[in-house]
């Protein structure tokens, strides 16, 4: 099932806080963040286990 995505009111309210460049960038920040969230659920991956001090 798809998420109906967001709502007008909250489009407005982001909106009236940031440019439609912002607004670009925010998207794609929020679309990254889930795509990784995504990728460390279906890979089983443990939060902190890449840490760069353990190499």
């Amino acid at each position: 099932m798809l998420s109906p995505g967001v709502s007008d009111d909250v489009w407005n309210e982001a909106a009236a806080h940031y440019d439609d460049r912002q607004l670009a960038a925010l998207v794609m920040t929020v679309a990254t963040i889930n795509a990784w969230n995504r990728i460390g659920v279906s890979t089983r991956m443990v939060a902190g286990s890449q840490r760069a001090d353990r190499a």
